[in-house]
């Protein structure tokens, strides 16, 4: 690492780059019980001005990053990912994420410090319902009326869970209900604690409902519970009701609650092959869809968010992205040219690509959204590959507002896109691209465009730029040059791209485009 590489804060790094320079305190870490996208280490971390940010060590660096790791101790990280955070049980406010790769350097702190940087939430505007339920909080209040302990039996698993209320110094109460072994924490101390005022702290808590009433649940894993903490907030709770000798009250489950209650979760999906047999929405209904699906969207490209890179370098062999190896661990002597680290395939390579990866931000007459075109999809929209862009450069991204005049020229465009929902995220990745114009649609299994093949429809439909099937990282391309396609200008629209420095492109020849096809 330079030395003289500048310490920023949490809420300054941006997805666009991965030799980040911060320092920060381990608040919190926890390993999911659900294991079913591998195993690893949550950690959340907060700087000195109280920004926290979610943190995950998969697996492979449990040993050497994971364990370095304390809850309590200060450290300075180098050298990591930084990316969107998950939709839903998000444990900070933070708008991305950071995840350790192989190039991720952890260090002891000299700071010190004993804060635990609360960002407590005040029932009323837990109550108000004004509050995003997908972020997770921190809560504080005295436990009541806490009932027994439950057995119930979710998807063939037996569960525990409670019911209580939490109430503040003002006497509001929010009901809550634990699960797992935060249920049993609360059961011992209904127990130990019958006429006495428990205070009960949940950090990282889930702002639910049930049967249409707000409530109070731990997130999964990642929450954390603890009684009578010192901090100035338990301590003004117990004076109020200290005098109260039955503070805890205790609340008689009825026998039905105490029955096993069997949950099934049935349903039915179809798979459709042809575009044609999804439905055009517009963004506002697009942004509404619960469930994972495809559809189709008209809509103008209105900015290019430059808080993300607009290339990337992926592996040639696996194609999975891949992280440039710090110069300080590459003997000059022997290896002469840039060596990066491939997840995927778990070594260093040298034999990378650029790729395109634009982060969109679209939008229609009804509403605004974050659009993904991956390489394959996006480079038929440019009219140009990553790789001739470059020239053959190596370098990561330095400044993110700097964009090439081909990838700024789609700013203002409108096309049709092909998306796919997907849970858990706000970002929509596109599966296709067609440019509107009223002309046909092209069946998405065709290999070829002939008058046999092709049928007349709509004036909404339009004419085939990207091909694709989001099984594959590969893309068959159509049989017509780029330099074809048209595009209706967007009259109303008011958005302008960033200036930026020109970078002079050469658009593909059909000739090139042909041999481009997969």
């Amino acid at each position: 690492m330079n030395s003289k590489q500048k310490l920023v804060y949490l809420d300054e790094i941006r997805p666009w780059k991965t030799s980040w320079f911060i320092e920060a305190k381990v608040l919190h870490t926890w390993k999911p019980s659900n294991t079913n996208f591998g195993e690893s280490l949550e950690i959340v971390f907060s700087d000195k001005k109280g920004c926290k940010i979610h943190a995950t060590c998969k697996k492979n660096y449990l040993k050497s990053l994971g364990e370095q790791c304390k809850v309590g101790e200060w450290k300075t990280l180098y050298n990591f990912q930084v990316s969107a955070a998950g939709k839903h049980y998000r444990p900070t406010q933070h708008m991305y994420k950071i995840t350790f790769i192989n190039q991720t350097v952890i260090k002891p702190s000299q700071f010190k410090n004993d804060d635990i940087y609360l960002s407590l939430a005040t029932f009323d505007s837990v109550m108000s319902g004004t509050m995003d339920n997908d972020i997770l909080i921190d809560i504080l209040g005295q436990a009541i009326e806490v009932g027994e302990i439950q057995t119930l039996q979710c998807g063939g698993k037996e569960k525990k869970k409670i019911e209580f209320q939490l109430r503040d110094i003002s006497d509001e109460r929010i009901p809550c209900c634990l699960w797992g072994k935060f249920a049993e924490a609360m059961e011992s101390h209904r127990d130990e604690a019958e006429f006495g005022v428990v205070v009960c702290l949940i950090r990282f808590a889930k702002i639910g409902a049930f049967r249409g009433n707000l409530q109070i649940t731990n997130g999964f894993d990642c929450s954390q519970l603890m009684f009578n903490p010192n901090i100035k907030e338990a301590e003004q709770l117990k004076e109020v009701f200290k005098f109260n000798d039955n503070s805890m009250s205790i609340v008689d489950t009825s026998e039905e609650g105490k029955e096993i209650v069997a949950q099934i979760s049935t349903g039915t999906g179809q798979i459709q092959s042809s575009w044609k047999a999804y439905e055009d929405k517009s963004l506002s209904e697009l942004l509404s869809c619960k469930q994972v699906d495809k559809c189709k969207v008209v809509a103008t490209i209105n900015a290019i968010d430059t808080n993300y890179a607009w290339y990337y370098f992926g592996c040639d062999l696996c194609q999975t992205r891949t992280y440039k190896r710090l110069e300080d661990d590459i003997d000059a002597d022997i290896i002469t040219q840039p060596l990066f680290w491939c997840e995927k395939c778990n070594k260093n390579v040298l034999n990378v690509t650029p790729r395109f990866k634009l982060h969109l931000i679209v939008k229609d007459d009804s509403a605004e959204a974050k659009f993904i075109l991956l390489d394959w999809i996006a480079w038929p929209v440019i009219g140009v590959q990553a790789e001739k862009i470059l020239n053959g450069s190596l370098n990561e991204v330095e400044d993110p507002e700097l964009l090439p005049d081909c990838v700024t020229d789609i700013v203002g465009k409108t096309y049709k896109f092909g998306v796919t929902t997907e849970k858990g995220t706000e970002s929509f990745k596109v599966l296709k691209v067609w440019s509107v114009y009223n002309t046909l649609m092209v069946d998405s299994q065709s290999d070829t465009i002939t008058g046999k093949e092709t049928a007349v429809n709509s004036a909404s439909e339009v004419s085939l730029l990207t091909y694709s099937d989001e099984s594959s990282s590969r893309m068959t391309t159509p049989k017509r040059s780029v330099d074809d396609i048209v595009d209706i200008q967007d009259n109303t629209s008011t958005s302008k791209s960033r200036p930026v420095k020109s970078i002079k492109i050469e658009k593909m020849s059909t000739e090139e485009l042909g041999r481009k096809k997969n």
